[in-house]
């Protein structure tokens, strides 16, 4: 069955992709007599789409990109009507309904701009949706931070939730091609606010073409090319004042930010558009450009404090001044997003592709990288999305699509000196040609334990070899096969198949005891087979599938260390039929699963019956590193299922909309809980490590049901609402569990990820949209949300495993669950023809979010194995936390931000320009984004206060050790951003300064 079905993705070479077109229907009657209008053309102008009406004057024009259309229809002895402003979103419909008008009563063609609505009757789920426009107002840069002013979104430390979801639970969709990292869930491609030509947000409800998302989708459509030649430049920044210099009441952040777009025919039937981007955060404290943000910095100080570590040097000056974190050059990404459609109806090919590369390098402890900010380990990220949609239109109501895909995601971690090189990473001899003096020939200047002790706190001594090196790689190809049908003007069928195949790489080392190792066993060395390979996988902490353990790539897929293949296939049926007062979307998604995982052949902890060694697992090399083998793993069966959607919409008028859905989705286990190297599962299996994050085996998909139901009405010309209700259950969601083996076992006692942990989840999401009357316009939305489970993440439980507690199985709130959480967006401008020579086509937009914090448990717990410049931290290692309450028994605070945005736009000749200026965090509030388990406070980690925990450290290192272990963990969050990688307080206030030039 696997072979038929690998061999039929194959030929018809299929990646999971989701079709992202809209539809107009509607209908066209007689002015005076009312009735329907037989054989009327509607065109769609400037392409070449059209329809003529039915028996009953109705018409439907299908696979509309999403954008914004004129209408003209057309009939002999009747006077012609155009409608402008006809707003087409993905995978909705719109309605226009026209009436004509006898050319012997007006001769002159009748022109209309439409209202957009602010209702969409076709919607069976609640869907939000943004546009470039929407999000050109907003005192904010990126789609992420537009989708996460969506109802039913929360975005905590850098990660987005929806719904109650993980964060590696949402689907992202770019040009319709699924562009979710299989790995860890992220988005892999990043998208120009300026190229977009609409954001869909979908927390739930979202229909059969959908798959391998639970928690909700983001789906992104680019801007297509027009008739007309159309360019704009862009250039904002913050870089108004010198490093560490206040002005205007903040700080420079040294971020830029450079845009350009440009779009139009190639002949009048190819059209393209294309932008680009390059920006540039020098002081960036997060994974990417995406969440980079700066942080709150108060600067360190340090004199003429003795180096503990030596008897004779002493450490003249630190000056970490405030404001800036200095540590390395930022984040830096340059990122391209373009389309070329080929219109020769009825044959349309549409080509989408977005290439993005990003370098960073920076520390989150410049107190501890100080004298070695020159070795801070750089990373390389790039992707690559390319995506081809052929469309044949059958006739006027019947179309069929193929796309073709290919997704292409590379990381590269590694030191500033030597590259790809890592075994020079420690090597004296090759390091020397960079001033670094070694303390022995593979004993580097000193790091840690060995670098510079201030009072306990360590810094590094210049030229300490800071990073381990890492390469890793995502290949996607695929398409999609879809057939759709507007069977009569109310009932629409699409069909299609779909899938994807992917080829996944890592390999990631260590270098100072790999060098040591060679050294030191030259004969092994010059031997080579098993022996020197597994010396090499255990001294250099290998960690490999796609790589050999020397980082050689491996293509053979049915090597035991070869490429992970994971296979997703997919079918579905949709039924949509639309009528005056009923709208039903029915549908039927079948998936099928193949995450290339594997099981033992023999378990690995019991000894077989018929003697002590196990088939699956070899010791004979090393008795302490029990390694798997091929002979002792299979590969796991592939999951399938099939999953049914249904939603209801009821237009009770054109104003006002209930809705009701219904849907169970399955989502694989992200594959970093699934996929690691021999090397480090044989370290796990010797059970002398603590192993917070192990991995597993023959783990299934997560599953859910959901539940929603909604009311959205019109109550003005101007105004409208939207309230939703929703009710999910996620079961199979993956967590620890401390896996027990027999007597006599090649492998200890060892932690395990394994399918168990399930939530709960209910909430209402309100939103409230006015349309720009008496110059403003207004957007208000509002979650509530009750998210509760046996546990929030993967390792939430190790605490109990380590403790040999029970795992938990009783609900509590979620660590990322927002009881409260909304923004209001109101924007107040000038037209063209108001506001007189000073105001006219300016404005200013604010923006107001809230929440209500976040669950944490208060804990207590000792000092563990931390050292005196962490503190007693209960977030360090879970095996000494000991909880004073419930799981998730209180909160965080309340949080508020207030961002503004002020513009002004003029003319230059023939060039239409606008300034701007924004300001993050207007009022500078330092929010407290969290706190210290054990005390509930952002500002008092309860260490100093707590003589049992301190009372050693201080009377060792005296009051200066006080001075700045308050300076450095207190008043900056060291020590917990070090532990936990999140900030204690959210963005300090940023200015920014544009200008935006259009032609």
């Amino acid at each position: 069955m696997k072979k038929f079905l690998q061999i039929l993705f194959v030929f018809l070479l299929l990646p999971s992709l989701a079709s992202s077109t809209g539809k107009i229907r509607g209908k066209v009657i007689d002015e005076k007599t009312k009735e329907p209008l037989i054989a009327a053309n509607v065109l769609v102008q400037n392409t070449n789409y059209g329809a003529a009406t039915d028996l009953e004057g109705n018409f439907v024009i299908l696979n509309l990109q999403a954008s914004t259309y004129v209408l003209r229809a057309s009939l002999l002895g009747y006077q012609s009507v155009v409608i402008s402003n006809v707003k087409v979103n993905d995978d909705l419909t719109s309605e226009v309904n026209f009436s004509l008008v006898s050319s012997e009563v007006q001769l002159k063609e009748v022109v209309i701009v439409q209202e957009r609505p602010l209702v969409n009757k076709s919607a069976t789920n609640a869907v939000r949706i943004g546009t470039q426009e929407d999000i050109d107002k907003l005192p904010i840069r990126g789609v992420q931070q537009a989708v996460a002013l969506s109802p039913g979104v929360v975005s905590q430390n850098g990660r987005l939730y929806v719904r109650g979801g993980r964060s590696d639970e949402i689907g992202y969709y770019f040009e319709g091609v699924n562009t979710r990292n299989i790995a860890d869930g992220t988005n892999l491609t990043n998208a120009i606010p300026e190229a977009m030509e609409e954001f869909q947000v979908q927390a739930g409800g979202y229909t059969a073409e959908y798959g391998g998302a639970n928690a909700g989708i983001v789906r992104q459509t680019l801007r297509s090319g027009t008739s007309n030649y159309k360019a704009t430049m862009q250039v904002e920044t913050d870089n108004f004042a010198p490093q560490n210099e206040k002005r205007i009441g903040t700080y420079s952040y040294g971020y830029s930010n450079y845009v350009g777009t440009f779009g139009g025919p190639i002949t009048n039937n190819v059209k393209f558009f294309i932008a680009g981007e390059n920006q540039f955060q020098r002081d960036a404290q997060g994974a990417t450009t995406e969440n980079a943000t700066p942080r709150f910095w108060q600067g360190i100080r340090i004199e003429n404090a003795p180096d503990l570590n030596s008897t004779s040097d002493t450490v003249r000056l630190v000056d970490l001044k405030a404001g800036n974190m200095p540590g390395g050059m930022g984040a830096n990404r340059y990122t391209t997003n373009g389309t070329i459609t080929f219109d020769y109806n009825p044959y349309v090919v549409r080509i989408g592709a977005t290439f993005s590369r990003e370098r960073t390098q920076g520390t989150a402890d410049p107190l501890a990288r100080y004298f070695n900010f020159t070795r801070l380990g750089i990373t390389d990220r790039s992707n690559l999305v390319l995506n081809t949609k052929f469309t044949h239109i059958l006739s006027a109501t019947t179309l069929y699509e193929v796309n073709v895909n290919y997704t292409d995601y590379r990381r590269r971690v590694y030191d500033p000196d030597h590259g790809n090189t890592f075994f020079n990473y420690n090597d004296s001899i090759a390091n020397s040609k960079f001033g670094y003096v070694y303390r022995s020939y593979t004993t580097d200047p000193g790091s840690g334990n060995s670098g510079y002790n201030l009072y306990s706190f360590r810094l590094d001594h210049y030229g300490a070899a800071l990073t381990n090196f890492t390469k890793e790689k995502q290949a996607r190809w695929g398409g999609s096969l879809d057939f759709t049908s507007q069977v009569n003007a109310n009932h629409q069928l699409k069909v299609g198949v779909l899938g994807e195949y992917n080829i996944v790489r890592l390999f990631t080392t260590g270098s100072a005891s790999l060098l040591q190792f060679y050294r030191q066993n030259p004969d092994i060395i010059r031997a080579g087979g098993v022996k020197r390979d597994y010396g090499i996988a255990r001294q250099g902490g290998v960690n490999n599938y796609g790589y050999d353990f020397y980082g050689n790539e491996i293509t053979d897929t049915k090597n035991i260390d070869g490429p992970k293949t994971p296979i997703n296939l997919g079918a579905y049926a949709q039924d949509k039929m639309e009528f005056a007062d009923l709208v039903v979307n029915a549908g039927l998604r079948f998936d099928y699963i193949d995450n290339d995982d594997i099981r033992f052949a023999n378990d690995p902890t019991t000894p077989q019956k018929d003697g002590p060694s196990n088939p699956s697992v070899d010791v004979s090399v090393d008795a302490g590193y029990p390694m798997y083998v091929a002979t002792g793993i299979k590969k796991t069966k592939p999951f399938m299922a099939v999953s049914p959607r249904l939603g209801l919409a009821f237009p009770v008028t054109d104003r006002t909309v209930f809705h009701l859905q219904y849907g169970k989705f399955i989502q694989a286990p992200s594959l970093r809980n699934i996929y690691i190297g021999r090397a480090v599962q044989a370290g796990i299996w010797n059970g002398q490590n603590y192993q917070p994050n192990p991995v597993g085996y023959n783990l299934q998909p997560v599953r859910t049901t959901q539940y929603e139901v909604g009311f959205t009405k019109q109550f003005s010309d101007f105004a409208a609402f939207d309230i939703t209700g929703f009710y999910k259950d996620i079961e199979g969601q993956i967590q620890v569990e401390k896996i027990t083996t027999d007597p006599g076992a090649n492998t200890k006692g060892y932690n395990a990820f394994v399918n168990g942990d399930f939530v709960t989840t209910k909430g209402l999401e309100i939103s409230l949209r006015l349309r720009r009357v008496n110059r403003i316009r207004l957007q208000f939305n509002y979650t509530y949300s009750d998210g509760q489970g046996t546990n929030s993440s993967v390792n939430s439980s190790i605490s109990s495993v380590e403790n040999e507690s029970l795992t938990p199985n009783i609900i509590s709130p979620l660590d990322f669950n927002q009881t409260h959480r909304g923004s209001a967006n109101i924007d107040y401008s000038f037209d063209k023809g108001e506001g007189g020579l000073i105001f006219k086509e300016s404005g200013m937009n604010l923006l107001v979010s809230f929440n209500s914090g976040h669950p944490y448990t208060k804990s207590t717990g000792s000092i563990g194995q931390q050292g005196s410049d962490q503190g007693a931290l209960i977030e360090a290692d879970a095996r000494f936390n000991t909880p004073l309450e419930s799981v998730n028994a209180s909160t965080t605070p309340w949080v508020w931000t207030l961002d503004l945005r002020v513009y002004k736009g003029f003319s230059i000749g023939g060039v239409y320009a606008e300034a701007y200026a924004y300001v993050q965090n207007l009022l500078n509030t330092q929010n407290v984004i969290n706190v210290y388990r054990r005390t509930g406070n952002a500002y008092d980690d309860g260490f100093l206060g707590n003589p049992d925990l301190s009372s050693g450290a201080v009377g060792q290192y005296g009051q200066p050790y006080v001075d700045l272990y308050t300076q450095a963990n207190l008043e900056n969050g060291r020590a917990y951003r070090n532990v936990t990688g999140n900030n204690l307080w959210g963005a300090p206030r940023q200015i920014r300064f544009g200008i935006r030039l259009e032609i």
